[in-house]
Order: C-alpha cells, then sequence, then structure tokens
C-alpha cells in the first residue's frame, strides 16, 4: 500500500489543575450572599407572622 499514510500521533496534554477563585472575595459575590441572607430571614419573619395570625384568629 504505498499511499497509505501514517496517522499523526496525538500531543498527550498535560492534566491541568483546576483554579478555583473564592466567590466570598469579591464585592458581587459579597453582594448576592447578602442578598441571599436577607430574603431567608425575611421569608422567616413573613413565615412566622402569618403563622402568629392564624393561630390568634383561629
Amino acid at each position: 500500500m504505498p499511499k497509505s499514510r501514517k496517522r499523526p500521533k496525538k500531543q498527550q496534554q498535560e492534566m491541568k489543575e483546576p483554579h478555583y477563585t473564592n466567590p466570598l472575595k469579591k464585592t458581587w459575590g459579597k453582594t448576592v450572599v447578602l442578598i441571599l441572607v436577607v430574603a431567608f430571614l425575611l421569608g422567616l419573619v413573613a413565615t412566622t407572622v402569618f403563622v402568629m395570625f392564624r393561630v390568634m384568629m383561629g
């Protein structure tokens, strides 16, 4: 088979370590966490008020 060609060898890539960053080190990360905490607390307060209203009324 004079026209056959060898396949080129694939270059092996080195395993790269994933680079993780802490989102709390940035302003947007702190903002998102603060919004989530405030929403969670407001939900707890609203639920408590609603349950207490239901208990008092009936």
